[in-house]
């Protein structure tokens, strides 16, 4: 008999629950109750078991039970944080408050430990702010008497479970081989082979970043568990010890699981296309703020044919930097050198930028090293020498009934230093497709792939300048492909449509095309340099560098002897026949060409116009 007059109040949802994290609990829960791999259990109370009907919804109470008969099993499904409900496999329905009701109305029942083996059965009543217990309790009536399930804010039955049905055994704990910042362990279960023993995926979480698996993409792939259930505020994957040498192994698409009872598994991340670093045991973070809790995670590789990486790591990380470090690059006149240090602990390797020297070689008023004119200061310098880090968005085109559509940035990504791009991609520079086609482009420097065609990139690079001042000229090189549009702190500055055209086997200085940006652009203080790139088929490329003229330089100045004059003009001419380098301030109307019309800007400046 139920007892609608007790029930109609009722709220539907558990508020309030005790904390279970430390409990040692008398079940195996699970978060799946349809899943094979469940343990199902006999609900015992008062030396009676509890047996779902399958006529009334109620509970029944009987001596002896089969586990044959689907409404005698019972599982328990959550976790710590979200609490334990009983559910009834025979009915596949929750116990709610009195019995099984087939109403959501009704509020869920609880596990709440007692002394590690017996238990509660607990629910909370919103709406009264009280936490009820059911219990087990007689009804008379002229039919005579039977049991059934009561509940009360004072009385608590006591409930015990025995296993009938036992599950697929859960992983025990490995060795804890990784702890992450909060001192939560992690330790591998199982995984694919690599191409050899000592390179298979029980590298990827010993805590060694000379270590790594170096395999096929589809044998990519190893489940971990933690020391506790854990939510995945970020991720790490380790790049190899060799990547920038075997760059075509690098890592481009993947997805990361998780599980409580190694049976079911979510999506915490999927990643495709992603361009990632050719960069020797770089730690590359990934910030997700997953709220679910797991103890099992299952990491794989997804896309390509070979894959090589060090290490997986969940959440956030602690290392111990020596003061040692080793240099990698040499800096140059104008470029920065590349020094690492290396965890003492697990080996994962960050980057420092060496400042450049400044000794320049000039010929003809070009540094035959860095490319610079003679005078120039570099403020972002180019990747071709040492890499640099970019912050990258990645869009993607639609066609729809013969439109093309291009995906847009966030609202005020190209006009404040300040903008919030901590979500972009930390992107080392250059990127280009794989081999960019084999085409002029061949042979300049790479960092990181760029996947596929019809995509495009939005990149920011911030910079500080202690103060502009009118006639400086800035100067930016770069090389496009394919169109180009380029802004400073908000202003739209360039415009350029094709690839950038350049000689087979060039090198960085045959290959740049340069632009002038009036001063005018510029402040004192943060600039943002923005730079949107569409890449349309075929391969794809993008490297930039941005100078500035020496303070108090003039307008026309080809020469740089302070003056404009015929001296001027001469240089310009024989820069438009090849004589010497193509760039400089020669480009005296700041449209990327050195033609005749630098000859007129040159003289009218000369006669005063």
């Amino acid at each position: 008999m139920k007892h609608f007059d007790k029930l109609k109040l009722l709220a539907a949802v558990v508020t309030t629950l005790l904390p279970l994290a430390a409990l040692a609990l008398p079940f195996v829960p699970t978060l799946d109750p349809t899943s094979p791999n469940n343990y199902w259990y006999y609900l015992k109370t008062n030396g009676y078991y509890c047996v779902a009907s399958s006529y009334s919804n109620d509970i029944q109470f009987v001596y002896s039970v089969s586990s044959s008969n689907d409404n005698h099993l019972w599982c328990f499904v959550g976790d710590e944080n979200s609490g334990y409900k009983v559910y009834n496999k025979g009915l596949g329905r929750y116990l709610q408050a009195e019995g099984l009701y087939d109403q959501d109305v009704y509020p869920y029942t609880y596990y709440q430990d007692k002394d590690g083996t017996n238990f509660y059965l607990h629910f909370y009543l919103s709406y009264t702010n009280t936490d009820n217990y059911l219990y087990q309790t007689t009804y008379g009536d002229q039919y005579g008497s039977y049991n059934y399930m009561e509940y009360s804010t004072e009385t608590k039955g006591v409930f015990s479970v025995e296993l009938a049905k036992e599950g697929v055994p859960l992983p025990a704990d490995p060795q804890w081989t990784r702890y992450d910042a909060d001192g939560v362990g992690y330790g591998y279960l199982d995984g694919g082979l690599g191409f050899n023993a000592s390179e298979s995926s029980n590298n990827l979480c010993d805590h060694n970043a000379w270590s790594k698996f170096y395999g096929r993409v589809q044998n990519c792939w190893f489940t971990m568990k933690s020391s506790t259930s854990v939510a995945v505020k970020q991720y790490t994957i380790v790049t190899a010890n060799d990547s920038w040498g075997q760059f075509q192994r690098t890592l481009r698409s993947w997805k990361l699981q998780g599980s409580n009872d190694y049976y079911t598994w979510v999506d915490i991340d999927v990643k495709t296309d992603y361009p990632f670093p050719f960069a020797d045991q770089k730690e590359v973070v990934f910030q997700v703020n997953d709220t679910r809790k797991f103890r099992f995670f299952k990491f794989m590789a997804t896309d390509g044919s070979e894959v090589q990486l060090s290490e997986v790591w969940i959440n956030e990380q602690n290392h111990t930097w020596p003061n040692e470090y080793t240099v990698i690059s040499e800096p140059s006149c104008g470029m920065p050198g590349l020094l690492v240090h290396e965890c003492q602990d697990c080996h994962v390797r960050k980057w420092t930028d060496i400042p450049a020297h400044g000794t320049h070689s000039f010929s003809e008023g070009v540094c035959t090293v860095c490319g610079i004119d003679e005078g120039e200061t570099v403020l972002l310098h180019n990747g071709q020498w040492a890499p640099y880090f970019i912050k990258a968005y990645r869009g993607t085109r639609a066609d729809s009934a013969g439109v093309t559509y291009w995906s847009q940035p966030p609202l005020g990504w190209n006009q404040s230093a300040d903008f919030d791009d901590s979500q972009w991609i930390d992107l080392p520079m250059p990127i280009a497709s794989p081999g960019h086609s084999g085409g002029a482009l061949t042979s300049l420097r790479y960092n990181s792939y760029w996947y596929g065609e019809y995509n495009s990139y939005f990149f920011r690079r911030v910079f500080s300048l202690p103060e502009v001042r009118p006639n400086e000229t800035f100067t930016f090189r770069c090389v496009h492909d394919d169109n180009m549009v380029v802004y400073v702190n908000g202003s739209e500055v360039i415009n350029a449509q094709g690839w950038t055209e350049a000689p087979d086997g060039c090198t960085w200085l045959d290959a740049r095309e340069v632009f002038k940006i009036p001063a005018s652009y510029f402040k004192a203080g943060e600039n943002i340099l923005a730079v949107y790139v569409q890449q349309n088929w075929g391969g794809a490329y993008f490297d930039c560098e941005l100078t500035v003229s020496p303070l108090g330089g003039v307008n026309g100045d080809v020469t740089g002897d302070g003056k404009v004059d015929i001296a001027d003009v001469n240089a310009v001419i024989n820069m438009m026949l090849g004589k010497v380098d193509k760039t400089g301030a020669a480009d005296v109307t700041g449209d990327g060409s050195v033609d005749i019309a630098d000859v007129n800007a040159v003289i009218n400046i000369m006669l005063g116009k």
